[in-house]
C-alpha cells in the first residue's frame, strides 16, 4: 500500500474516533447546567396584601392593599457543582410601586444537572431537602406528568402536561401545578400571627368585601382570643421550550388564607396575600433567544460535528481505495526500495 493510502487511512481512523470522542464524550459533558448559569426572569401583575404597618397603627380602613401593581424578579443561580450535581441559588423578590420590596423568599437546592430533580446535598451546602423539579425542567422534556415541589406546603405535587403551544417563535410543552395545603414555608408561617384578638379579626374581616366575609354566626362564637392557622393554595403554569427544556414563560397565582378552627370545621377568616402574576415579554424573548442558541449549540455536538467527522473520514477512505488500487499500486518503485539492495537482473 502506498505511504499516502496509509496516511489517509490513519487520517480517516482519527476523524472517527473525533466523532465518537464528540457525541459521546464531549456532549454529555456540556449537556447540562453550565456551572455559571446566572438568570433571572421578570413577571408583573396585581397583588392583595394585609397591610402590616397599617395594622400596628391600628388602621383597620386599610388593613388591607388591593389590586397593588406588583413586579416578582426570580433569580436562579448555580453556586457550586460537583459531577453531575448543582448547587442553586433560587431568590425571589416582590415589589410594589416604585420598587419597593414587598417581600422575598430565598432557597437553595441541590438539583441534577440534567433532569433538574433533587440531588443528594454536599456536604455544607445549606440546600434544602426536596423532592422532584423546584427551579426548572429537564433540558429534554417529555410530554407527561412530573412531580413539583411547592415551597409553599413543602410538598411535591403533580405538574400535568396540558398540550403544546407556540411562545415567541418557539414549540412549548405546557405544564399546570395546583398545590394547596397547610401553609409551612417557615419564613412565611413565623412571620405571620399566631393568634389575633376577636376585635381585631372582626375588624379585618369587616375590611372585606362582603362576598368574602365569613359567616356571622362563626365570627359570633370565636373566643376572646383567637388562634390562627394558614393555607396556601398555588397555581403555576409553565411554558417549556420542547427542545432544550427552558422555561419560555410562566404565570403564579398563589393565596395565603388565614382560618382558625370552628364548631363545623374550618372557618376561613380573611386573605394574607393574593399575588398573580405572569412573564414580561422582553423576558420571554430572551428566554426564546436562549434556547434557540443553547438548541444550535447542542445539536452542532451531538449531531452536526460527529456526522461531519464521519462524512470526512469515509471519503478520505475512498480516496485511500482508490490509490491503492491504482495502476502499480502494489509494486515497489525505486523510492521504496531498501538503500543496498540488489537490482532485478
Amino acid at each position: 500500500m502506498r505511504k499516502s493510502s496509509w496516511i489517509l487511512t490513519g487520517t480517516a481512523v482519527v476523524l472517527v474516533a473525533a466523532s465518537a470522542v464528540t457525541r459521546f464524550g464531549v456532549y454529555p459533558g456540556l449537556h447540562q447546567i453550565p456551572s455559571d448559569a446566572d438568570s433571572t426572569f421578570h413577571y408583573k401583575g396585581t397583588a392583595s396584601l394585609l397591610n402590616a404597618p397599617a395594622l400596628e397603627a391600628g388602621d383597620r380602613a386599610d388593613a388591607f392593599l388591593r389590586g397593588l401593581p406588583v413586579t416578582l424578579d426570580r433569580r436562579v443561580a448555580v453556586r457550586d457543582t460537583s459531577g453531575r450535581t448543582a448547587v442553586v441559588l433560587d431568590h425571589a423578590v416582590l415589589r410594589g410601586p416604585q420598587g419597593k420590596p414587598l417581600n422575598s423568599a430565598k432557597h437553595t437546592w441541590a438539583v441534577d444537572r440534567r433532569t433538574l430533580v433533587e440531588r443528594p446535598a454536599p456536604a455544607g451546602s445549606g440546600a434544602e431537602k426536596h423532592t422532584g423539579l423546584v427551579v426548572s425542567w429537564p433540558l429534554n422534556p417529555e410530554k407527561r406528568e412530573y412531580r413539583f415541589w411547592d415551597t409553599g406546603i413543602r410538598k411535591a405535587v403533580p405538574a400535568r402536561y396540558t398540550g403544546q403551544e407556540s411562545v415567541a417563535g418557539r414549540d412549548a410543552y405546557r405544564y399546570d401545578v395546583t398545590a394547596t395545603g397547610p401553609l409551612a414555608d417557615p419564613a412565611t408561617v413565623e412571620a405571620l400571627p399566631e393568634v389575633l384578638p376577636r376585635g381585631a379579626v372582626a375588624a379585618l374581616t369587616a375590611a372585606l368585601p362582603e362576598a368574602q366575609r365569613p359567616d356571622k354566626a362563626a365570627l359570633a362564637a370565636l373566643p376572646d382570643a383567637v388562634p390562627l392557622t394558614y393555607t396556601s393554595t398555588t397555581e403555576r403554569t409553565g411554558w417549556v421550550d420542547a427542545k432544550t427544556g427552558l422555561a419560555l414563560n410562566g404565570s403564579l397565582h398563589q393565596r395565603v388564607l388565614a382560618q382558625t378552627k370552628g364548631a363545623d370545621g374550618p372557618v376561613t377568616l380573611f386573605p394574607v396575600t393574593d399575588i398573580a402574576v405572569k412573564g414580561v415579554a422582553a423576558s420571554v424573548r430572551e428566554q426564546a433567544h436562549d434556547a434557540s442558541v443553547a438548541q444550535r449549540a447542542w445539536w452542532w455536538l451531538s449531531t452536526g460535528v460527529p456526522l461531519g467527522l464521519l462524512v470526512v473520514a469515509a471519503l478520505l477512505t475512498v480516496l485511500s481505495v482508490r490509490f491503492a488500487r491504482r495502476p502499480g499500486g502494489g509494486r515497489r518503485t525505486a523510492e521504496d526500495e531498501p538503500e543496498g539492495a540488489p537490482s532485478a537482473a
